[in-house]
């Protein structure tokens, strides 16, 4: 695959003003965090295998998968915030947001609307993304309880056990929120929120670092910098991140 790398002179980006260059830079954070996070939520849920191979293992991957979207939803509501101060708080809005591209101006409505109302991500970050409630947890206990999957697994290696019932509970606890009365609908649309938050914000964050880029160098960015090829190994629909691994041996 093709990459552009563009230098940013380091008195140029001095010149900046405060307020644009602490955006560029903490939009750019933000965008990798999630970037990172929701492909690893992604990947765990790729899993690949037929509906007779393990069922414990398609289990495994699963739980990981709300372990990894659960960070995404503390991620997502920690940006909110962040755009909160460092976008619109400041004249930075008031100036960029008329010269974002459609799809990144129409991201930031989006992004206004969705968190102006009661929402899942709120919902999830305050109670299971960045702060463990024991009684929550265990007040759920009873709803997964009585299945063959409320189980301990011992892997025989660390890294390999998986504590399932716990987080069947844990899991349960959390849909419970989002829906008291269909846990289904209430994973349906904690997965719908969480990637299409993600999406806008990756669409939104994308267009407003290239505002500020071009208005730094005064011309458009794809004619900046130079072109590199890269030789990536794995094309994104065939990673799998599966929560169970052979251990290295050594000889």
């Amino acid at each position: 695959m093709k990459i552009r790398r563009i230098h940013l002179p380091q008195d140029a980006v001095a010149k900046m003003v405060a307020s644009d260059r602490e955006f560029l830079l903490l939009a750019g954070h933000m965008q990798n965090e999630i970037n990172s996070v929701h492909k690893v939520f992604a990947w765990c849920l790729h899993g690949g295998r037929a509906p007779s191979e393990s069922s414990i293992m398609n289990l495994a991957d699963g739980a990981q998968a709300m372990i990894y979207a659960r960070v995404l939803t503390g991620k997502l509501c920690e940006a909110w915030v962040a755009l909160g101060k460092a976008w619109f708080g400041t004249k930075i809005s008031q100036r960029l947001e008329p010269k974002l591209h459609p799809l990144a101006r129409d991201a930031s409505t989006k992004l206004k609307a969705y968190f102006s109302r009661p929402n899942a991500i709120h919902l999830v970050r305050n109670s299971f993304a960045f702060h463990y409630s024991a009684t929550a947890v265990g007040a759920s206990w009873e709803t997964v309880a009585g299945g063959l999957t409320f189980e301990v697994i011992l892997g025989g290696t660390v890294g390999n056990n998986l504590y399932l019932g716990a987080e069947l509970a844990a899991n349960a606890a959390l849909l419970k929120t989002i829906d008291p009365v269909n846990p289904e609908q209430g994973l349906r649309v904690f997965f719908d929120e969480v990637q299409s938050t993600a999406a806008n914000f990756t669409d939104f964050l994308e267009g407003a670092i290239m505002v500020i880029l071009e208005e730094l160098f005064g011309t458009d960015i794809g004619k900046l910098g130079r072109e590199e090829e890269i030789f990536p190994s794995l094309a994104y629909s065939k990673v799998e991140v599966p929560y169970f691994c052979i251990p290295d041996t050594s000889k």
